[in-house]
């Protein structure tokens, strides 16, 4: 294998971020969202979550592991 092939590009949209809601009414809700909408804003419920990406972003530990907190904004 040459040294290039190694790094064949990835696709944007396959990156996941794993989140936890804090506030509002998906609040404890945790799970993974593509890239895009981890970084910008997300409507669940009629309330608008947006995370905090720091720096350092705010994250909480939960069973899945590490999680970027989103919250009401």
């Amino acid at each position: 294998m040459e040294r290039g092939e190694a790094t064949a590009a990835m696709d944007p949209s396959s990156i996941t971020v794993l989140v936890t809601f804090v506030g509002g009414p998906a609040d404890g809700r945790t799970g993974h969202l593509p890239l895009y909408e981890a970084t910008s804003e997300v409507t669940v419920g009629g309330v608008t979550y947006k995370c905090d990406p720091g720096p350092p972003p705010e994250v909480r530990d939960t069973p899945e592991g590490l999680a970027q907190v989103m919250r009401p904004v």
